[in-house]
C-alpha cells in the first residue's frame, strides 16, 4: 500500500528502536522520509537498515530551536514540505525520590521530551 505517498514525514528519535520502525513504516506507506538524531553513525545505519532512496537524516538536536528550523528547512529543501511531524526522540528520567534527583538531569528531560516537541512544532 502506498497511502502516504507524497507526504512527507520527520521523525525525531529516528536512530532508535521506535523511531526507525516508525521511519520504515512511513517509507513502506510510500512517505518521503527525514530521520533526525543527534548520532550520525546510527542515522547512516538506520537508513541503511530502511533500504530506500525516499529516506534521508539530519543530524539534530531537538532542544535546540535553531536545530528544529534546520531539520525542516532541510525536509523542505528535499522534499518540498512537511507533512508530519513524529516528536519520538525522548529520553528517560532516572527513578528517584526528588529530593535526590539530580536538577541537571531534571532539565534534559524536560529540555527533550517537552522543549524539544515543542520547538518541533513551531519550526
Amino acid at each position: 500500500m502506498n497511502r502516504l505517498e507524497g507526504k512527507v514525514v520527520v521523525v525525531t528519535g529516528g536512530a532508535g528502536g521506535i523511531g526507525k520502525a516508525a521511519g520504515k513504516l512511513f517509507v513502506n506507506e510510500g512517505a518521503d522520509v527525514l530521520l533526525v538524531d543527534l548520532d550520525e553513525d546510527a542515522l547512516k545505519s538506520a537508513c541503511n537498515e530502511i533500504g530506500s532512496n525516499t529516506v534521508s537524516y539530519c543530524v539534530a538536536d531537538v532542544t535546540s530551536s535553531s536545530d528544529n528550523e534546520k531539520m525542516i528547512n532541510l525536509a523542505e529543501e528535499r522534499y518540498g514540505g512537511v507533512d508530519v511531524l513524529l516528536a519520538n526522540a525522548g529520553v528517560e528520567g532516572d527513578v528517584a525520590s526528588i529530593v535526590d534527583y539530580d536538577e541537571n538531569r531534571f532539565n534534559q528531560v524536560m529540555a527533550v521530551n517537552v522543549k524539544g516537541p515543542f520547538l518541533g512544532l513551531k519550526a
